[in-house]
């Protein structure tokens, strides 16, 4: 995962086979992360 420099917010969505999210998402919580370079 390359991300430019900044703040970014984070989750994960889990998917299926096909990759699509299941009918009821599962979902991580949202996690925010600062980039410096």
């Amino acid at each position: 995962l390359k991300l430019k420099p900044g703040k970014h917010t984070l989750q994960l969505v889990l998917g299926d086979h096909l990759h699509l999210p299941h009918d009821k998402p599962v979902v991580s919580e949202k996690i925010t992360i600062h980039v410096v370079e």
